[in-house]
């Protein structure tokens, strides 16, 4: 009996613990408060970027709407953009009817890059180590190799002085965030 007696006496002895948060417990909190708006800021901000890339990805998929939808037009003898058109007499330019286009068409000359806010550009590659790349425009010609090639075609940038007075496949790919390629489509124009 003189146990229980004094489990008795060392359990009245302890000090009795109100119930009330200690300082621990608050700093626990505060600390928990903190990366909750922590946590809701990164899904803030990956939500901007992912909706830069987003945008990035229309701007690629209006060119390639304005191609598709003047690829058979360009082949009429009245067709509205002359240094776009198929010619017999002369050879048309990509430079001149990059220019023609961006001095007429509306719809594109309105893109925006996300990531810079100036108009997109056309780079030569999506490049990582290169920031200049973010958001802008690859646009490539494919050629057909050589029957009996293990490649069947090759892909290379879209230069100014490149002729476009015949039918011609491209690829358009725009440059994410990272500076890496999202392919956007390949067409015929």
């Amino acid at each position: 009996m003189t146990e229980k007696v004094q489990s008795v006496e060392t359990a009245q002895s302890a000090p009795a613990h109100s119930g009330a948060p200690t300082v621990w417990d608050i700093a626990f909190f505060i600390f928990l408060a903190c990366m909750l708006v922590g946590v809701a800021w990164v899904g803030v901000l990956s939500h901007e970027e992912g909706s830069k890339n987003e945008i990035t990805k229309r701007n690629g998929e209006a060119w390639v709407k304005w191609f598709k939808d003047n690829s058979e037009a360009r082949m009429q003898d009245d067709y509205a953009l002359e240094s776009c058109a198929v010619s017999g007499m002369e050879r048309r330019r990509w430079g001149d009817c990059f220019q023609e286009i961006m001095d007429n068409v509306a719809v594109l000359q309105k893109l925006n890059n996300p990531f810079s806010l100036k108009p997109p550009v056309f780079v030569a590659k999506c490049d990582p180590k290169d920031r200049e790349s973010v958001g802008n425009i690859v646009l490539e010609k494919v050629v057909a190799t050589p029957a009996g090639s293990a490649i069947p075609s090759v892909s290379s940038q879209l230069v100014e002085i490149d002729p476009i007075d015949t039918k011609m496949t491209l690829k358009l790919t725009v440059c994410d965030k990272g500076g890496y390629a999202i392919k956007v489509d390949e067409f015929e124009f």
